[in-house]
């Protein structure tokens, strides 16, 4: 099982790897000198951002096709709650 495991990720590593590095090399170039704390606060700033931008939208655009008007229907509680394993993963790792 973990020779087959290998061969697959060496074959992903093939195909995708050469365009993967090439488009990510130039990215990873500019962010080296950053430390990694600052790319922790930026990740979580802009989570942040989208929760608060979802919250500026009135709940009656958000909610038209809800089909009720209680706490648990409004998509935007749901937006902050898909995004909280987002924040998570990057304040931990």
């Amino acid at each position: 099982m973990d020779t087959l495991l290998a061969a697959f990720s060496d074959g992903i590593d093939r195909v995708f790897g050469p365009p993967l590095r090439a488009f990510f090399h130039p990215i990873d170039r500019l962010f080296i000198p950053i430390s990694a704390p600052w790319w922790k606060a930026c990740a979580v700033a802009l989570f942040l951002c989208a929760i608060l931008w979802v919250f500026s939208l009135r709940k009656e655009y958000v909610n038209l096709d809800a089909p009720r008007k209680n706490l648990w229907c409004d998509l935007r509680l749901w937006t902050v709650l898909a995004l909280s394993p987002h924040i998570t993963i990057y304040l931990w790792f």
